[in-house]
């Protein structure tokens, strides 16, 4: 991946995405924003206590770094409902209750995820132009959010599975990745991925996760950034408890 700082916002772009015409996407780190302690400074997420203006001007921030027409983020409740955006859709405050996959084809609007320790899954359909966005945090992995993404993908717009790219952003590493009562949360099938006693590799189970729905792995990057460890640039739940939340997005260009 690489960094970037566009006046003051930094962020991540995967080499793989960004190499593609008319794609835009970003993985903004927690720098660059006018939110104060503990949501300092880019948080992008009226529901931990920062202040709505502060809020409002960190999303202007990175609506008008990446030069997108509008944001539209999903309320993320660990489910695995989507939504399709169209152009002409009204959304009050950006925000589609009740879902944590984003979909559009319309250029111009951008699909964000807010992170804390979950991955935000970025989908790019070359042939049908079209682009995904899924918050994925262990309960969406267990419930198969990645597969449902493609299926959805496939049902609204024909999409075929081996024609797509994926890319798994910043979440809880192997070294971060604690599941003390992973018997009763995780299925069977999931404690193959556990690296140490009680630890789990959650990045290779989203790996996983994307061809076993069909993608290619030449087709999926993995940022392979803990959010938890790099208190600098991320902000994490698991970390610090009250904390903000950073911006994903993907977008067709306008």
């Amino acid at each position: 991946m690489e960094l970037i700082d566009i006046k003051g916002v930094r962020l991540y772009r995967f080499s793989g995405l960004a190499a593609i015409p008319g794609l835009i996407h970003g993985v903004f780190t927690r720098q660059g924003g006018v939110s104060r302690r503990p949501y300092h400074s880019l948080n992008v997420s009226l529901d931990v206590g920062d202040l709505p203006r502060n809020v409002e001007e960190n999303l202007h921030r990175v609506q008008r770094t990446l030069r997108l027409t509008r944001l539209v983020s999903a309320s993320q409740v660990h489910g695995l409902k989507g939504a399709v955006i169209t152009g002409g859709q009204t959304v009050s405050a950006g925000e589609i209750p009740g879902v944590d996959i984003l979909i559009t084809a319309t250029p111009g609007v951008g699909l964000l995820i807010k992170q804390a320790d979950c991955q935000a899954v970025m989908f790019y359909d070359p042939e049908h132009r079209v682009v995904a966005h899924a918050h994925c945090g262990w309960r969406g992995q267990v419930g198969g959010i990645l597969a449902e993404t493609v299926a959805l993908l496939t049902l609204n717009f024909g999409s075929r599975a081996e024609a797509l790219r994926a890319a798994i952003g910043p979440g809880l590493g192997p070294c971060c990745a604690e599941f003390r009562n992973y018997r009763q949360e995780f299925p069977e099938k999931v404690w193959q991925y556990q690296v140490r006693p009680c630890y789990f590799d959650l990045w290779r189970l989203s790996f996983d996760q994307l061809r076993a729905a069909g993608i290619r792995s030449e087709n999926i990057e993995v940022a392979k950034l803990c959010t938890r460890c790099r208190e600098e640039e991320f902000f994490s739940y698991r970390r610090d408890r009250v904390t903000g939340r950073q911006a994903a997005v993907i977008a067709l260009a306008p």
